[in-house]
């Protein structure tokens, strides 16, 4: 009696690591995929960047090819007027949760861009979705579409998931 007692303790132990290390391990997935997509970005490169969109945003922006060239527009736009994105930090990931088979999560960023002489930096929270159980993520940021717009085009986000509202800007002078 005592060695199955012992032996279902042990087992229950097993169990309760095992899937701490898989939360600890999508955790771990969300944040590299997110740094991978904010790398995109600051290397300006759409073709990197848009595998982390979800397909339905990708889509409702006239496929592929027009947001690439949206995207080229905008950083020829930021580049004549000084505009640049100096810095992309992002969190770590809130809690995950499983909602009609994908899993969600959300990822604190902040973003730094100089524009002219000013230096902007946003605080805002990514979207992170997973519909193959976290080997590959999709991202939305709320700084870029709001909530009503997340919510719009990403339908099946569980009511438990909580996305703070984007913070103000803070504006500082980029010479100091």
């Amino acid at each position: 009696m005592k060695y199955l007692f012992g032996l279902i303790i042990t087992a229950s132990v097993l169990l309760q690591t095992n899937v701490s290390l898989q939360a600890q391990n999508l955790s771990t997935t969300i944040k590299i995929q997110a740094m991978e997509m904010a790398r995109a970005v600051l290397e300006k490169d759409p073709n990197k960047l848009i595998p982390y969109l979800p397909p339905k945003l990708v889509e409702e922006a006239g496929g592929k090819e027009k947001l690439i060239a949206a995207r080229d527009t905008l950083n020829k736009y930021m580049k004549q007027f000084g505009g640049e994105i100096k810095r992309v930090t992002i969190g770590n990931p809130g809690p995950i949760v499983k909602y009609k088979k994908q899993l969600q999560s959300t990822v604190p960023q902040t973003t730094q861009l100089k524009l002219m002489a000013a230096l902007i930096t946003l605080e805002s929270t990514l979207v992170a979705i997973s519909e193959d159980n976290g080997a590959h993520w999709y991202f939305v940021d709320n700084a870029i579409y709001g909530e009503q717009k997340i919510k719009s085009a990403l339908p099946d986000l569980s009511p438990e998931l909580v996305i703070p509202p984007m913070k103000k800007p803070v504006i500082t002078s980029a010479e100091e």
